[in-house]
């Protein structure tokens, strides 16, 4: 005997399964990040992963470029205020939360501090993914989490604006000299 399937259900569960992956995507906020993240690698944007809590100031520019040989970065002398040296390149994604660019400063050739210019309505998901990785962190007019190579900051209330939206990494050194 075969089980029979009334019309009406057959249906609403066809409509169910179209709505309900739509309905996540376009509505939900990890849904959104996820479909963010598809679109900006669709567009050919960059997107690392990085435990940005274990960076040391040993690390040189010909480091980072092994490890990431898609970032396209664009180095120059001056004008940086942590080194003497600023590379910067567009970036479409950090650990997976959608991203606008990456900024090394160098001293010398080593790394003195790192900047990840994050999209703003992603504060939360960095803040979240930053204390499930590292832990609570301190809180001031920045959120801080000391880190073996230095310090993480991130802005502690969700950014006005784009250009506000940044987690920093500090080196010592780069602490040293501000």
């Amino acid at each position: 005997m075969k089980p029979i399937l009334p019309p009406l259900y057959k249906k609403l569960l066809l409509l169910a399964i179209v709505i309900g992956p739509f309905y996540w995507l376009v509505f939900t906020d990890d849904g959104q990040r996820r479909t963010d993240l598809a679109l900006l690698h669709l567009m050919g944007q960059a997107q690392i992963g990085l435990a940005i809590e274990r960076l040391e100031p040993t690390m040189t520019e010909a480091d980072i470029r092994r490890l990431f040989p898609d970032l396209e970065l664009q180095c120059g002398a001056g004008g940086a205020p942590f080194g003497d040296r600023l590379c910067t390149a567009r970036l479409g994604a950090f650990n997976q939360i959608p991203a606008r660019a990456i900024s090394l400063h160098l001293g010398g050739d080593q790394l003195r501090a790192l900047r990840v210019d994050f999209r703003r309505g992603y504060h939360e998901p960095m803040r979240a993914q930053l204390e499930r990785r590292i832990g609570a962190p301190e809180v001031g007019e920045a959120l801080s989490w000391p880190v073996s190579g230095g310090v993480l900051l991130l802005p502690a209330d969700r950014p006005k604006s784009d250009s506000e939206a940044a987690l920093f990494w500090l080196s010592r050194q780069a602490m040293a000299v501000r």
